[in-house]
């Protein structure tokens, strides 16, 4: 059926394209030949037109020749001076009918009939075409085509009669009928229509009714005189005729052709189709493992040439075969299970049966590998492996998942006997590896997940191995359970990462201000800048479940130049309305570490008209762990500006005393977690008395925050604690709500 269908295709293709140009070729001639016509249409129109005129003069012509030989006649003159009517009458009749004419007549210089042939004048009625005969006393003679009072047309013709003066005047007409129209018709070439100018009702016509131009006939418009005009009409298909028969022939010419081309393209097709068809057969036998049957023997052609590849691809496959198959599952660098030989062989656990992961990483290999060369990593990966593959049990398989990564499967453990081995299998790696001379020890960690409790799927379970095993790195224990993880990331919080950006963009974060009580004077001298976020479906979102996430993506850089501008601007505000406030707003590691923070806070600090001594920076000592040069450089930049800086948290990071002497911070915070129930906890207490008394030998405020009642700050202040912060003074709120609170605050203390 493929071939069959290939031999269609192409005898379809060659024929296609032959009825392509052929049907190009029939589009121009005919698209030249509409041309022709149209050109060649006006050509004989312009010509039968050009005749026609010529005959109206030549008749015309012939009536005045006429007309001036019977004026001309002594004895026709010297009847009409006599007014001898009965012989002007004969001499009119005989002549008339000499010269075929149907109109006779002969009037007076004064406009009157003398007589006339037609019936229905008598002498001294008026001349019915006066117009003719002011004409002719203009000219000396005139004529047109005039309508009889019984409608019928007539070509006049209107001489004068001297002897030797003008005594009369002598008028002929040719009745313009359709037999006229037909000898005009017959000579011009044309149909010929004489109508009133603006109708279409023939008076005379060599045919039907003259018709509209348009697509079956052109017309040219010939004006006569007396409101009269001659239509000439000619057939398009009369100029057509020789133009459609020569298509005819052409299109009769082209059917022929495709059809030999049709026959002689099926024919060439299955020329070309059958060699394939042979090896399309071959193909389905190598697909189902027959590798011994040759091909048929080759010809000389592209083809042939196909063939011979053909033939020596079956005889190359054979041989790659088992090579694939064991690449497919055979980790190359240590001969052991790959990941997806791994894959399949959990695939035969059964939740009845149980089962467990393992997963063991090697401590230190990106260091070994960096320094030694990853030709030394390479060997010391099949050491390991050396060292692991004799503790696979009956039943289990040992797998290299990528790079450092080992994993094993033990079919039937629980959790205890999943322990049992892990402990043996980093027992193993503790031997020291040797290569060139080089003594290694090394060590590994190991994650273990449960089948089925921990996930019913091997893609669970290795995730689940994995987060076990950060674990037991991050606690150096060297195994860890999935239980010993947790859960995995919320999706929820996953989202949220995604959400921060639209929200900057949106305006749903706002900034709440915590009021700080200075002990001493008691007023309220500062503010914090604290985040919030109302999200529009989740609500009001805390920054603990933000703000590390923030900083794990770096997105912090974006939020912290949005909260100083924001608190900036409300520090700007409260300025200008007298409120000597200073307002505090944190900065977390990738601030401080921002080669611009400097240059970015005193521009605002500029802009906005605050003083420097009007913001606080807090950093937290995290922070300052990070890269304390550099943090350390910024802290002096800031500090030249005149902004007041402090350490948050202090108590719980890893400052250490010699970067509080050579910080230029001005106080510090110290944590929550020592400020509650300082007057029940005697440690937390002698901490506390013993930081506020180090801070002030160092020149430093201290700042206590998380005071919830009054006995914790009645202790602050009665051990000289500066300022104190926390829901037992004022709880964050909005800058709006802030400055009424603060009267009633004042008011309260004052009484």
């Amino acid at each position: 059926m493929p071939s069959k269908s290939l031999r269609h295709r192409i005898a379809i293709v060659f024929v296609g394209l032959l009825v392509l140009v052929m049907g190009l070729v029939l589009a121009l001639v005919h698209r030249s030949s509409e041309r022709i016509v149209a050109r060649e249409t006006q050509r004989e129109l312009a010509v039968g037109a050009n005749v026609f005129q010529r005959l109206l003069e030549q008749n015309q012509r012939q009536l005045e020749t006429a007309a001036a030989v019977l004026a001309a006649d002594f004895a026709f003159r010297e009847a009409i001076a006599t007014q001898d009517q009965s012989t002007v009458r004969s001499v009119l009749r005989n002549h008339g009918q000499r010269i075929h004419a149907q109109v006779m007549m002969v009037t007076g210089t004064d406009g009157r009939m003398i007589a006339a042939t037609q019936s229905g004048f008598a002498a001294g009625d008026p001349f019915p075409f006066p117009d003719l005969l002011a004409a002719a006393e203009a000219q000396g003679r005139s004529a047109g085509f005039r309508q009889m009072r019984n409608g019928q047309l007539y070509q006049v013709v209107l001489v004068p009669i001297m002897a030797p003066a003008r005594i009369a005047w002598v008028a002929m007409g040719f009745h313009v009928d359709d037999r006229w129209a037909h000898v005009m018709a017959g000579v011009t070439g044309l149909g010929v229509h004489i109508v009133r100018a603006g109708s279409r009702d023939a008076l005379a016509s060599s045919g039907p009714a003259p018709a509209a131009d348009g697509a079956d006939v052109a017309a040219v418009d010939v004006p006569l005189d007396g409101g009269l005009q001659a239509v000439l009409q000619l057939p398009v298909a009369q100029v057509q005729a020789p133009f459609g028969q020569l298509q005819g022939r052409l299109l009769g010419m082209i059917v022929a052709a495709v059809l030999v081309f049709a026959l002689g393209s099926v024919m060439l097709a299955g020329r070309i189709v059958r060699p394939l068809n042979d090896l399309s057969a071959a193909a389905r036998r190598i697909a189902l493992g027959d590798y011994a049957r040759p091909l048929p023997p080759a010809q000389g052609d592209e083809i042939g040439q196909l063939t011979a590849s053909f033939e020596q691809m079956r005889t190359e496959i054979a041989n790659r075969e088992e090579r694939i198959v064991r690449l497919a599952y055979v980790d190359a660098l240590t001969d052991l299970p790959n990941r997806t030989r791994f894959l399949e062989a959990f695939g035969r656990l059964t939740p009845g049966m149980g089962g467990a992961v393992l997963v063991v990483n090697v401590d230190r290999f990106a260091l070994i590998n960096n320094a030694l060369g990853h030709v030394v990593g390479d060997r010391l990966l099949r050491a390991v492996a050396g060292q692991l593959r004799p503790l696979v049990p009956a039943g289990g398989m040992l797998a290299r998942l990528w790079g450092d990564q080992f994993a094993f499967l033990l079919e039937g453990a629980d959790g205890d006997a999943a322990r049992r081995f892990a402990d043996t299998a980093l027992a193993a790696l503790r031997d020291p590896v040797t290569l060139d001379g080089q003594r290694l020890d090394i060590e590994a960690g190991v994650g273990i997940a449960l089948y089925p409790d921990d996930g019913l799927d091997a893609a669970t379970l290795l995730r689940r191995a994995e987060l076990a095993l950060a674990v037991a790195k991050r606690r150096h224990s060297g195994v860890a359970c999935a239980s010993d993880a947790g859960g995995e990331p919320a999706h929820e919080q996953l989202s949220l990462i995604g959400d921060m950006r639209r929200a900057l963009a949106a305006g749903e974060f706002t900034l709440a201000y915590q009021p700080k009580l200075a002990l001493g004077s008691g007023r309220i001298v500062a503010v914090e800048a604290l985040l919030r976020w109302q999200h529009p479906e989740r609500g009001s979102i805390a920054p603990a479940r933000f703000i590390p996430f923030a900083e794990q993506t770096g997105f912090i850089r974006e939020i912290t130049p949005w909260v100083l501008e924001t608190a900036v601007r409300q520090a700007a505000v409260w300025h200008a309305a007298g409120l000597d406030i200073t307002v505090s707003a944190n900065l977390s590691t990738l601030d401080l570490l921002d080669p611009h923070l400097g240059r970015r806070v005193r521009d605002l600090l500029e802009r906005n008209k605050v003083p420097a001594r009007r913001l606080c920076l807090e950093i937290t000592e995290s922070a300052l762990m990070d890269d304390p040069a550099l943090a350390h450089a910024h802290l002096d930049e800031l500090a030249a500006l005149g902004v007041k800086l402090s350490i948050d948290d202090y108590g719980v990071g890893q400052a250490s005393l010699a970067y509080l002497k050579i910080l230029p911070v001005d106080e510090l915070k110290l944590d929550r977690s020592f400020i509650t129930a300082i007057t029940e906890s005697p440690r937390n207490a002698a901490i506390v008395e013993s930081t506020i008394m180090l801070s002030h030998a160092l020149g430093l405020t201290v700042v206590a925050e998380g005071v919830e009642t009054p006995a914790e700050l009645d202790w602050l202040r009665e051990h000289g604690c500066d300022i104190a912060q926390g829901y037992g003074i004022g709880r964050p709120m909005p800058a709006a709500q802030l400055q009424a609170w603060l009267t009633e605050f004042a008011a309260g203390t004052t009484a």
